[in-house]
């Protein structure tokens, strides 16, 4: 029987990028009776694998089995770095993501722009669009768990709870989201995700100019996720596609209303009918401290209903096809 090797190094799996990853793919795949496994030792004809990290955990492996792996990339926030140009920071693809995008067969992304970047480097190898995979991760927990989140973080139920979660690039953005804080005192803004340099890191060091209702995190770990998403009021895109898409997704399938300043990168799944836009950064608190549209949290979960393929991936013996 054709089987998947779902490639996630599980030192990796304390990122909430790679656990809601891991467990969409899962969730569709058992959906569908598609046969997979999560043992490297097993027999398999395809690998899927999130990361360049994971990647490399497993390459050695890959070229001693006996028969050729196919090897499925997906393009994650991890693969990019950022490099500082005359008009700004400019999102760029990692020394080790180029190596793993040219040895993979076919390479997933979710958004079509991303193309841009692999174009850049001039990478030949096949590119497919990612499937929009999700599920519900709130429905079936205990109490304990379901207020996990709270308790870990030190939040008070009382609180809307405003989350930022993707790659923080440029010291301006760490300044505005302190001063959306500021303008918001009755709210807890969290940050989730990775910072891109040591300069960066050091700045958020600097308490003194941080507000006590905002804290920045590394990623949240994966038995926190379905907590965050049952707590979690709103979430905030922090620029153009520094945001983790599948988190996104996730949101929006748990009907938690999005607000951002701009579109920039998003807009090939969601649009303004969908999310909260504020025409200026600086404008994001009044946007922010709106009653929420109830109208627009339904069109964007409509919009990711209709984009949702749950029978997604679909094998054959030759190669892997998106329907």
């Amino acid at each position: 029987m054709f089987k998947y090797f779902l490639g996630f190094d599980p030192q990796k799996l304390n990122t909430s990028f790679n656990y809601t990853m891991k467990n969409a793919l899962i969730y569709s795949f058992k959906k569908e009776g598609i046969s997979f496994t999560c043992n490297i030792d097993d027999d398999f004809e395809e690998a899927i694998v999130p990361s360049g990290v994971d990647f490399f955990s497993y390459y050695a492996t890959f070229k001693k089995k006996k028969n050729k792996i196919n090897i499925i990339a997906t393009s994650s926030m991890s693969d990019f770095a950022t490099r500082r140009t005359k008009n700004g920071v400019e999102l760029i693809l990692s020394l080790d993501a180029v190596n793993f995008y040219r040895k993979a067969d076919n390479l997933f992304i979710y958004f079509p722009s991303q193309a841009k970047l692999i174009e850049k480097a001039k990478i030949k190898t096949n590119i497919q669009k990612m499937p929009i995979i999700t599920q519900d991760y709130t429905s079936s927990f205990t109490p304990c768990q379901r207020d996990a989140f709270l308790h870990n973080y030190r939040l008070q139920g009382d609180r809307d709870i405003i989350v930022a979660y993707g790659l923080l690039t440029n010291k301006d953005t760490v300044m505005d989201l302190r001063a959306i804080a500021r303008n918001c005192p009755e709210k807890d803004f969290l940050f989730f995700g990775e910072v891109t340099n040591d300069a960066l890191k050091q700045t958020l060091l600097e308490s003194i100019t941080q507000p006590c209702n905002i804290h920045f995190y590394n990623h949240l770990p994966e038995e926190l996720y379905p907590s965050f998403l049952y707590h979690c009021k709103q979430l905030l895109l922090v620029g153009d596609y520094l945001s983790f898409p599948q988190v996104m997704i996730d949101c929006i399938y748990h009907k938690i209303p999005i607000t951002t300043y701009k579109l920039s990168g998003y807009e090939e799944i969601l649009n303004e009918n969908d999310v909260n836009i504020a025409k200026l950064y600086s404008q994001l608190y009044d946007v922010i401290n709106r009653k929420t549209n109830q109208q627009k949290i339904e069109n964007a979960y409509q919009t990711i209903e209709k984009l949702k393929i749950s029978n997604a991936l679909h094998t054959k013996k030759e190669k892997t096809t998106i329907l």
